[in-house]
């Protein structure tokens, strides 16, 4: 019998005491610090990307483009509801800038004609495409398109000023990503360096690009500057298709992080319907019991030798050796089956029966990373009208982003150049601005008058009697603006809507017709022809003395 050497608790304290004081000893002299990790090594080891290989990024999402449904039907929603068909410039200049002097009424007044005119002058420049694509192929609102699409597949690219010699207006150029590369042998003014073909300072600002271009079989690098040596006015600039971080020179490709599981869900959709059509061939199977006859072959005559029938063999005689075949036809029935054989139907069980719901989940991982609503990239609304609603709010906060974004990044630059050479040219007469143009020291003249506001889509509204009733409310409290509501509404602006407003009045009065938001409660005129107030010949208030008074 063994002898049992029982420890008091006074023991078993001390050593649970002295356990912990070895444990803090070895923390505090292993020099332990917060990385995040719950239990040593549960983060696995820390990825260090000394670099990124822009060129495969591209190449990868580029070939998703073209062969992955998913990728293209994502990025298509992307630009239908960023670019439709292109923001919208409204010239605002700042009236107290530019006209300190006037009174306030005078001054805005002016501000809204200079602004008219500006407006109308870049719209008919914008829409003319040869007079704005350096190609001659797209308008401004199909440019924005490309730039977009192109920067998203592509991670950068840049957009490049080229001089309309015919009227000196600028003519506007893009170019991927793709083409813009490390110069084989180029050399750079000093204290200047070139990263991924890209020329930049001492203080890491941009100064030119390098374009990589073919000429008669023979590649060149042409060098791009960024601003005008003497003038200084903008050549060309980068615009990114998505986040970057501030020591980064070249921009990743939208889809740089979902590239994997973009390839491998399409892979997977692939293989489902391959084995769903293999399986759907196999029309049924032969069960054998153990009595049946070895070496039987219940399905030899399915396919037999064709009757020669007719004239057909004799005028069109086959090759020799050939003879026609009669394949099994719908309705067969197996009437010399074996003892103990049985035709049983093919079960089939592809596709998998949870590939919807793993389909679903991947493309609701993807679009959460590139901050769309499933529902919006797959028009797929099944959810509540209230779920579906808050989807559609969540979106709509992604593209106020976005025209903040793309207004910046490109439109804003391209109507800023266009309204400093109309000026220039004398086709904008606009007071002060050439002066201030020159004189750096007059910087808010120039920025009142280049001051413009971009409207991207109005999109379709699911409760329009709901969402009219709301801005009405706003309105009426002064939560909102009549110019805030038009553009939500129908993407105008309220100078375009009253404008045409009046214009359609004036049509229906000269038809001899009441507009219905000019009747009083009872839908009778309460404006005259002229646009004055008609009177009230029934000034009591008590309507029981009227004719058509309902008793």
């Amino acid at each position: 019998m063994g002898i049992f050497n029982f420890k008091s608790r006074k023991q078993w304290e001390a050593e649970i005491l002295n356990k912990y004081q070895r444990m803090f000893a070895e923390a505090v002299s292993s020099n332990m610090t917060w990385n995040g990790e719950k239990f040593r090594g549960s983060l696995g080891l820390v990825k260090v990307f000394n670099s990124i290989d822009y060129w495969t990024l591209r190449q990868k999402s580029l070939e998703l483009w073209t062969d992955s449904p998913y990728a293209r039907g994502i990025l298509r929603r992307i630009l239908r509801n960023e670019i439709f068909t292109g923001l919208v410039a409204n010239s605002n200049p700042m009236a107290s800038v530019l006209w300190p002097d006037k009174d306030e009424m005078e001054a805005a007044d002016l501000a809204v004609s200079y602004g008219d005119k500006i407006t109308s002058q870049f719209n008919l420049y914008a829409n003319n495409y040869e007079l704005f694509d350096y190609k001659k192929e797209l308008t401004f609102g199909e440019f924005q398109e490309q730039i977009r699409r192109e920067a998203l597949l592509c991670g950068d690219g840049i957009v490049v000023a080229r001089v309309n010699h015919t009227n000196g207006l600028p003519m506007w150029q893009w170019i991927n990503g793709n083409n813009i590369k490390q110069p084989a042998n180029m050399t750079c003014a000093k204290g200047h360096r070139i990263i991924q073909g890209v020329e930049l300072d001492e203080y890491n600002r941009h100064v030119a690009y390098y374009v990589q271009t073919m000429d008669n079989g023979v590649l060149k690098s042409e060098r791009i500057p960024v601003k005008g040596e003497k003038s200084g006015r903008q050549i060309s600039w980068m615009v990114y298709g998505s986040e970057k971080m501030s020591d980064q020179v070249r921009g990743e490709p939208l889809l740089a992080n979902v590239l994997s599981m973009l390839s491998d869900i399409d892979k997977y959709k692939d293989a489902e319907i391959r084995a769903a059509v293999i399986n759907a061939l196999i029309a049924f199977t032969v069960k054998k019991s153990p009595e049946t006859t070895l070496g039987t072959r219940p399905t030899a005559g399915l396919a037999r030798p064709m009757k020669e029938v007719g004239p057909f063999n004799a005028a069109e005689p086959g090759p020799k050796g050939h003879q026609p075949i009669q394949l099994m036809q719908p309705g067969t029935v197996f009437d010399d089956l074996a003892p103990g054989e049985e035709v049983v139907s093919y079960s089939t069980n592809r596709p998998n029966v949870n590939y919807a719901v793993f389909e679903g989940a991947i493309v609701d991982a993807i679009c959460w990373s590139l901050e769309i609503p499933p529902e919006i990239a797959k028009l797929k609304f099944t959810s509540s009208y209230s779920a579906s609603r808050q989807a559609n709010n969540e979106f709509e906060v992604y593209l106020k982003y976005r025209n903040f974004k793309n207004a910046k990044d490109f439109c804003q630059i391209i109507f800023e150049e266009f309204v400093i050479q109309a000026a220039l040219n004398g086709m904008l007469n606009l007071p002060g601005f050439v002066m201030a143009f020159a004189d750096s020291r007059l910087w808010q003249v120039k920025a009142a008058w280049l001051s413009c506001s971009w409207a991207g889509i109005a999109r379709p509204s699911v409760e329009r009697t709901k969402d009219v009733k709301a801005a009405n409310d706003a309105l009426d409290n002064g939560l909102t603006t009549f110019d805030d509501e038009c553009r939500r509404l129908n993407g105008k602006s309220f100078r375009q809507v009253t404008a045409q407003l009046k214009r359609e009045i004036d049509h229906l009065r000269k038809m001899g017709f009441t507009p219905h938001i000019l009747e009083d409660n009872n839908g009778k005129a309460a404006y005259d022809m002229d646009g004055g107030q008609t009177e009230n010949t029934d000034d009591t208030a008590d309507d029981s003395d009227d004719e058509n008074t309902t008793k």
